[in-house]
């Protein structure tokens, strides 16, 4: 978490502008047209991760961010709404099973977008399929990265909504931090 705020100092004002952005398409639609805002915000939430992704991942790897890669994302939007279909079915279906089967699946396909935006030739099962495998053995230390951000996610709710927005590039950010982490500690085995 602390690298990660200290690569992110440089582009705070573009990292709340992006995730202003990023709230704003996918939670404001629903305010006007619920039924058919919220089928926006399906349709849409998985090439958004993928262009977060692709923001952050600049961000950790010291290129330059641009506001524009959050669209980037729809360049493959099949690939990245079919991910975020099944990632979605599949979270839902382990909450149908007493919420820890959701849980623990959610922790398993954190890395689905990440994955995605690392290496763009994978298909989305494949992507799916490799953040379920970074994460086996990791979801303990997945679930307290969660947990610590659902502290500072509230914190910024208390004040006014706003500071959720300096708190989710910094999340953002953190996962691809931990990705890149675990990626190395696996190829090193």
């Amino acid at each position: 978490m602390r690298e990660a705020r200290k690569k992110l100092i440089p582009h705070w004002g573009l990292g709340v502008l992006v995730a202003f952005v990023y709230a704003l398409i996918i939670g404001s639609p629903a305010l006007f047209d619920p039924v058919a805002g919220e089928g926006v915000a399906f349709l849409f939430s998985g090439p958004l991760g993928l262009g977060f992704a692709y923001f952050s991942f600049s961000v950790s790897r010291h290129s330059t961010p641009s506001f524009s890669q959050l669209f980037d994302g729809f360049s493959y939007f099949l690939k990245a709404f079919l991910a975020f279909l099944c990632q979605t079915f599949f979270i839902v279906v382990g909450i149908l099973f007493l919420v820890f089967p959701g849980i623990y699946i959610a922790l398993g396909l954190t890395f689905t977008f990440i994955v995605m935006a690392d290496r763009p030739s994978l298909t989305f099962s494949e992507c799916l399929s490799e953040s379920w495998r970074l994460s086996q053995g990791n979801r303990l230390k997945i679930l307290g990265l969660q947990l610590r951000f659902f502290l500072w996610y509230v914190l910024g709710l208390f004040c006014l909504g706003v500071g959720m927005l300096l708190v989710l590039p910094w999340h953002q950010v953190t996962q691809v931090e931990l990705y890149s982490a675990l990626k190395a500690q696996q190829s090193s085995e």
